[in-house]
């Protein structure tokens, strides 16, 4: 089994796609409607375990129970996903933007970065914590996930390389 964890708009064919609520931007509900700490699914159920711009929607003290969570749903050796915005490129592009007056490159390269995007009006779409690849590669490590590494960005086209990051990890 493949997860997609916290789908929002991309509830993806040959997955099974979990959230808390169906994004009105979906064409169609998740499989699995849950909190993301809570996932009623059995341990070792998933091969992959994939959460796209996710994780900094949780408080810092909220993410090793998440984290432990989706650790429990991957088989050893199951390999997780992490893509988000990476907190010190966006906050470089803040700087450079308000060097340059920017304001386009200062929105959404730089703020959405650090706070998310407002134009949802939603508050599951406010982020609440930023990171950093180094930051969440010691986490994950500390956490017990091993060959934890950086990989370039495959999702949303606002950013890529520029303001994002993916970070891949194995279950030991």
């Amino acid at each position: 089994m493949r997860l997609n964890v916290m789908c929002g708009r991309h509830v993806l064919e040959g997955w099974t796609n979990c959230d808390i609520q169906r994004s009105p931007h979906a064409k169609r509900e998740p499989e699995v409607k849950a909190d993301a700490r809570s996932i009623p699914l059995p341990d070792g159920c998933a091969d992959e375990l994939m959460v796209i711009h996710g994780l900094e929607h949780f408080y810092r003290w909220e993410v090793p129970a998440a984290l432990g969570e989706w650790r429990r749903l991957l088989k050893p050796g199951g390999r997780l996903v992490l893509e988000l915005p990476n907190l010190l490129k966006g906050c470089q592009n803040v700087i450079d933007a308000a060097k340059s007056g920017d304001e386009r490159t200062m929105t959404r390269l730089g703020m959405w970065a650090v706070y998310g995007d407002p134009s949802h009006e939603d508050p599951f779409m406010c982020h609440r914590w930023g990171w950093w690849p180094e930051s969440l590669r010691a986490l994950l490590a500390e956490l017990g996930f091993v060959d934890v590494k950086e990989e370039p960005t495959q999702w949303h086209s606002i950013g890529k390389q520029n303001r994002d990051m993916r970070i891949v990890a194995r279950r030991a």
